[in-house]
C-alpha cells in the first residue's frame, strides 16, 4: 500500500533526484575536460565584453556606475544563459549516449527527471559563473556582491526563468529529435536582445518592448541598473518577475508533458541519440 502510494505521488521522488544527481556528478568528477569548458565560456565572455565596456566608457566619458551596471548585467545574464544551458546540456548528455530509454524504462518519472535537472543546472551553474565573478573582481575591480542581499533575489529569479526557459528547449528537442539540436543551441541565445542586461528597454524598438515587458529577467535586470544608479531596489518589478515566472513554469510543464507523451508513444526516446 505504501509503494502504490508513493508510485501515485504527484511530488518528485527525492531518491530518484538523488540518483541522477549522482549520474551526472559521477560524470563529471571523472572528466576534467567538462569541469574546463563549463568555466571557460563564462570567463571568456565576461573579459571580452568587460574590456569592450571599460573601453566604450573611457571614450564616452560615462560615469563609473555606468560601467558597474553594464558589468552588473553581464554577469547576471550569465547566470540566466547557464542556468538554462546546463539543462540542454544535461539533457542532451543522455541522447548522446543513448541513455534516454533506458532512464524512462526505470521507474524515473517525468517529473523526477526535471526537477533533478532544475537542481544539477543551478549547481553547474555557481560551478561555472563563480570563477567569472573572481576574475571580474581583480581585472575591473567590479564585485557582484555590491548588490548586497538583493543578489540572491536576483539569482533565484533568474535560475527560475531558465529552468522553464531549458525545459522549452528540451520539449523541442523531444518533438523533433536530433534534427532540431542545433535549434537548442541557438534558443539559449534567443530571448538575449529582448532581456535588455546591458542596456535600457527604451531603445528598443517599440514591438521588441512589448516582448521584453512579458519576460521575467527584464524585471530583474531593470532592478539591477537602477539599484546601480540609486541604490533602490525595485521590489515591485522583482514581483512581477516571480509571477511570470510562476506562469510560464506551468506552461513549460505542460508543454514538456506532451511533447515527452509524444516521444514515448512513437519510439521516440528509444531512437534518440548519435
Amino acid at each position: 500500500m505504501t509503494s502504490s502510494a508513493t508510485r501515485k505521488s504527484p511530488l518528485p521522488s527525492l531518491r530518484r533526484i538523488h540518483g541522477l544527481t549522482l549520474r551526472h556528478l559521477y560524470l563529471y568528477k571523472e572528466s576534467w575536460p567538462r569541469l574546463v569548458e563549463m568555466m571557460y565560456w563564462p570567463i571568456l565572455n565576461i573579459i571580452l565584453f568587460g574590456f569592450i565596456s571599460m573601453a566604450i566608457m573611457r571614450r564616452t566619458g560615462h560615469a563609473d556606475v555606468t560601467t558597474d551596471a553594464y558589468l552588473g548585467g553581464l554577469m547576471l545574464a550569465e547566470i540566466l544563459v547557464r542556468s538554462s544551458m546546463a539543462m540542454l546540456i544535461m539533457y542532451m548528455e543522455e541522447v548522446w549516449s543513448r541513455n534516454l530509454g533506458h532512464l524512462f524504462a526505470s521507474p524515473l518519472r517525468l517529473r523526477d527527471y526535471i526537477a533533478a535537472l532544475m537542481t544539477l543546472s543551478t549547481a553547474r551553474c555557481l560551478i561555472a559563473v563563480i570563477p567569472a565573478f573572481a576574475i571580474v573582481y581583480f581585472l575591473f575591480d567590479f564585485s557582484i556582491l555590491r548588490m548586497g542581499w538583493a543578489l540572491p533575489l536576483y539569482t533565484a529569479l533568474l535560475c527560475f526563468n531558465g529552468w522553464w526557459y531549458g525545459m522549452l528547449v528540451i520539449s523541442l528537442l523531444m518533438r523533433f529529435g536530433l534534427a532540431a539540436e542545433w535549434l537548442g543551441w541557438m534558443c539559449s541565445w534567443l530571448l538575449m536582445p529582448f532581456m535588455a542586461p546591458y542596456y535600457p528597454v527604451s531603445i528598443l524598438p517599440k514591438a521588441f518592448q512589448y516582448i521584453s515587458w512579458s519576460l521575467p529577467s527584464t524585471y530583474v535586470f531593470e532592478s539591477m541598473k537602477q539599484q546601480m544608479a540609486t541604490g533602490a531596489i525595485r521590489f515591485d518589478y522583482l514581483g512581477i518577475a516571480l509571477a511570470l515566472n510562476i506562469l510560464y513554469l506551468g506552461l513549460a510543464a505542460l508543454v514538456v508533458r506532451r511533447a515527452f507523451a509524444h516521444a514515448r508513444n512513437s519510439g521516440g526516446l528509444l531512437q534518440m541519440g548519435e
